[in-house]
């Protein structure tokens, strides 16, 4: 076996060993009534020795280290079933500052809170608790909440995120908790505006596989555009190799994409690619082993795929012209898939799922002169890569499905912002009578006939959309629309004062003291244009639309846009855009660097297991 091989994959490997030939070290002769240690037959350290390739100190030491686990978890059993004190397994992941052990045991009772273990946690790391994340069976815990209330029970694996954990840049430990806090806040700030508001710089826009908006109702498409950004800042936090703030960010994300439908899940991909991402976090923080949670999650991700995709990825083919570049995906599956194999000592299942992840990543090999050629044309590497693997490698075809891709990029985009305006074009113009928005089509063909705008939409509220009603009330009673035509001016919101001189200066020319009094409220105390109006209507007031339905007024009460803070939209600009890529494919942009690696350490540990 190789030399650097750790003493946490030594272990495992015994343990597999141990377990295939049904040895408990519980029991006599390896441990006595007393529960010290009994005494292990040379024969089998030997024998253990020659099949590990391992001195046989070491195989002594690591029986020892097993044996000593075995009957803690005996004794931590017995404790919890007649004390009711439970026993939790802590493992500190990644660069964290402790001094002491990355792995120990937490006594404590159920009924406490996730704060209450966060201190004891932080007691004994020396760690500051308030840059703590704890995370069990693929959930956050959370600070306010009874451990027994978050999925924790006796001798649940605990995960220690550090926030400041694989940190590039110079900041402090409290200001990337913070950041986690307001990039939250954001997120879910952005989510909750309107697909019709007018600040598209703050709009999250949610397609399928094929780029097209997909139309959900408001809490789903808050919820589901909350968890694609989580889910965005969590997979940047992954390429930069910041582990601890990205497992954090994607089980957020999880969070809230589990508030929506099971079947908008499976309409697109995001959940199978989440439940991927958090899986690779586990393995990147050396935590696969210890959380059933992953099996669970790649168990999902893999039927979301092959709804998503179809059993030969032929779905994918079919709308996108080529699967190659979802096959990335395919590598991390079939990777991570093979070590839980692994692990759960299925070794001839691992070594067939790690030649199938290293096959698939041989074909999506890229040239890297090819690479720059097309990089040096212009275009960004991303959609180099990618494209390049759709067309084997073809630089010529390469530039042809980029050129391709981003002018139906184009199409949609434009498309869409055709969509939005005809919807604030629909809110500004108000309801008509009976409480329907006014027909945009009817509108723009009357229009289109050189009728005013204002006019226009004046009748079209009178007439409930009526094209023919709408038209012979243009063209024969137009004075009747004069005083419904000025989307400017709201009496309701006009405080000035009607004076009896006011009053008396339109009543001198032959009209009513009440209808004066209501038309010069209706135009704001504006004499000329109140007695201009009376006159083109005969002297009688036509009446107006209810609040609700005048123009600009027309938001249901789920419709009210929510403004953003000038705190929210900086942390938005600062936290969220940078990590929203503008290639929505983003997330298909594997180097594959990491998953050689991994291929290649698991593949040479299952060697040694056959030796």
């Amino acid at each position: 076996m190789a030399s650097n091989v750790t003493e946490e994959e030594i272990l495992d490997l015994l343990r597999q060993q141990l377990n295939s030939e049904k040895i408990k070290l519980w029991l006599s002769p390896y441990t006595l009534e007393d529960g010290a240690a009994g005494e292990y037959p040379e024969a089998l350290i030997v024998k253990y020795s020659s099949s590990l390739n391992l001195p046989k100190e070491v195989i002594a030491e690591a029986i020892e280290n097993l044996r000593q686990h075995a009957v803690a978890k005996l004794a931590a059993r017995k404790k919890f079933q007649q004390q009711g004190i439970a026993t939790l397994k802590v493992k500190l992941s990644g660069n964290t500052d402790s001094n002491g052990s990355k792995t120990f045991d937490v006594e404590m009772k159920l009924d406490a809170s996730g704060f209450d273990l966060k201190k004891r946690i932080s007691d004994q790391s020396k760690i500051p608790a308030e840059i703590l994340k704890l995370i069990s069976c693929g959930h956050v815990i959370e600070d306010d909440r009874q451990l027994s209330h978050q999925w924790v029970r006796h001798n649940s694996q605990v995960m220690v995120i550090c926030l400041s954990e694989g940190e590039m840049e110079a900041r402090s430990q409290e200001e990337q908790a913070s950041r986690l806090a307001r990039t939250k806040d954001a997120a879910q700030a952005l989510a909750n505006r309107k697909e019709d508001s007018d600040h598209d710089n703050y709009f999250i826009q949610i397609a399928d596989q094929d780029g097209k908006p997909l139309e959900l109702p408001d809490g789903e498409r808050r919820a589901l555009s909350m968890a694609m950004m989580l889910n965005e800042k969590g997979r940047a936090c992954l390429k930069r190799k910041q582990y601890g703030e990205a497992l954090v960010l994607l089980l957020e994300a999880d969070g809230a994409f589990k508030l929506c439908r099971s079947e908008i899940l499976t309409a697109v991909d995001n959940y199978a690619v989440l439940c991927l991402d958090i899986v690779w976090c586990y393995l990147c923080l050396e935590n696969v082993s210890e959380l059933p949670d992953a099996e669970s999650r790649l168990t999902m991700c893999q039927d979301c795929f092959r709804r998503s995709y179809g059993d030969n990825l032929e779905r994918l083919a079919g709308i996108k012209g080529d699967s190659s570049r979802e096959l990335a995906l395919y590598v991390r599956l079939y990777l991570l898939q093979g070590i839980l194999a692994f692990y759960h000592q299925q070794h001839n299942l691992a070594l067939t799922l790690l030649n199938k992840a290293e096959t698939t990543l041989n074909s999506l090999q890229v040239d890297e002169s090819k690479l720059m050629q097309v990089v040096s044309m212009g275009f960004d590497i991303s959609e180099a890569r990618l494209c390049l693997r759709a067309t084997g490698g073809n630089v010529s075809n390469a530039i042809t499905k980029i050129t391709e891709r981003r002018e139906r990029k184009k199409e949609i985009i434009e498309k869409e912002k055709e969509k939005r305006q005809k919807k604030r074009l629909a809110l500004k113009l108000g309801k008509t009578a009976d409480g329907q928005k006014v027909n945009i089509e009817v509108y723009e063909s009357l229009v289109g006939m050189g009728f005013p705008t204002s006019a226009v939409a004046a009748s079209l509220r009178q007439t409930n959309n009526d094209l023919h009603r709408a038209l012979e009330l243009l063209q024969e009673q137009p004075e009747l629309l004069q005083l419904a035509t000025d989307p400017d001016e709201d009496d309701d919101d006009w405080k000035g004062v009607i004076t009896d001189s006011m009053i008396a200066m339109v009543t001198e020319v032959g009209f009513q003291p009440l209808i004066a009094r209501e038309a010069l409220q209706r135009y704001r105390g504006n004499i000329e244009k109140t007695v201009q109006a009376l006159f083109a209507c005969g002297g009688i007031l036509p009446p107006r639309p209810s609040k609700e339905n005048r123009p600009g007024t027309s938001r249901d009460n789920d419709e009210v846009e929510i403004e953003l803070t000038e705190e929210q939209k900086k942390a938005v600009e600062e936290l969220i855009k940078p990590d929203i890529p503008e290639n929505e494919e983003d997330y298909l942009d594997l180097t594959l660097d990491d998953e050689a690696k991994f291929i290649e350490q698991y593949k040479t540990m299952l060697a040694s297991l056959r030796k």
